[in-house]
């Protein structure tokens, strides 16, 4: 079973990104019905719609979910054959679907930056949590301001020392974790309001326009480097580090890219709706592309983890 850690700074755009994830889970399940399954227990889908009918109404989602506690736990299933083939220990077939877990905690930066300082006692459930060899940090794509000013104009600075911290704790913890096999850490990058980018980092980085699926071969992975480069050296330190470390290694970084389109407006506009044809309703407009990249990527890795990385 893999387990993937979700982590940010306040306003960062979680409970959005977890909505258009399961956003692009309903059309996956549209469009791929015979290759792709998704089930979750009912409080987990019982957060999921609330968020969701919020986004689809044309709002933000306003959601006090407990996460830390309760974590959304969910499955994603493949027939065997046709998307990423998920075989080996661990993964349990079901009526021709290879299946594996996914929990997502909420945990903010913060959190984790006081509990290494702090040397705290954990509950189980987090500590199964920081036993996830897969790692999603996100990023806020509004704070990308022109580098090179005044230290006001680097809101990334605290967030880069503590996601460093963050990143560390979650190493030390996969190296002594009683699933030795686990010598690997993946970190995937989400991008979350690349829509509110400033216009002067776009032009720095030679971002090109239209969405992150139509560009250039390499270009998501370029434009990763320059953000790991200009606003996260700390975090970029410890995971291009190779030499002379001990515990697990990391990953080349994956990069995801996620926005909304909003029709600007009091209390921060409204997001634009597109019709889900040919079964009816709405779903926000969104890069479901980089969705449907990232659910596929998942099961890539599920199928690379050792049985029992869930390190309960």
């Amino acid at each position: 079973m893999g387990s993937a850690l979700v982590v940010g700074d306040r306003g960062s755009g979680l409970t959005t990104f977890v909505g258009l994830l399961y956003a692009a889970q309903l059309r996956l399940g549209t469009e791929e019905g015979d290759e792709f399954r998704f089930s979750a227990d009912r409080e987990t889908i019982r957060q999921l719609e609330g968020i969701y009918g919020e986004l689809v109404a044309g709002r933000f989602p306003e959601w006090d979910a407990d996460w830390d506690t309760h974590p959304l736990s969910f499955v994603f299933g493949f027939r065997s054959g046709s998307l990423p083939r998920l075989r080996g220990a661990g993964i349990r077939r079901d009526g021709g679907f290879d299946s594996f877990r996914v929990q997502v905690g909420g945990i903010s930066v913060e959190s984790v930056a006081e509990i290494a300082e702090h040397d705290a006692i954990l509950e189980d459930v987090t500590r199964r949590l920081f036993r996830s060899p897969v790692v999603l940090p996100l990023v806020d794509a509004s704070r990308l301001l022109p580098t090179g000013e005044t230290s006001d104009r680097r809101p990334l600075e605290r967030y880069d020392r503590m996601l460093a911290a963050t990143l560390d704790l979650l190493s030390r913890f996969l190296s002594t974790g009683r699933h030795r096999k686990l010598r690997t850490l993946y970190p995937m990058f989400v991008i979350t309001k690349f829509d509110q980018c400033p216009p002067e980092t776009l032009d720095r980085f030679h971002i090109p326009t239209g969405a992150p699926a139509s560009w250039p071969a390499g270009m998501r992975e370029a434009v990763g480097e320059e953000i790991l480069n200009a606003y996260l050296p700390k975090t970029r330190g410890l995971v291009q580090t190779e030499k002379g470390r001990r515990g697990p290694k990391f990953a080349s970084p994956q990069w995801f890219y996620s926005s909304l389109q909003v029709i600007p407006g009091p209390e921060g506009g409204r997001i634009v709706r597109r019709s889900r044809i040919p079964v009816g309703g709405w779903e926000p407009e969104y890069p479901f592309e980089e969705y449907r990249s990232l659910i596929h990527q998942l099961a890539t890795l599920a199928h690379r983890l050792p049985s029992g990385d869930e390190g309960s």
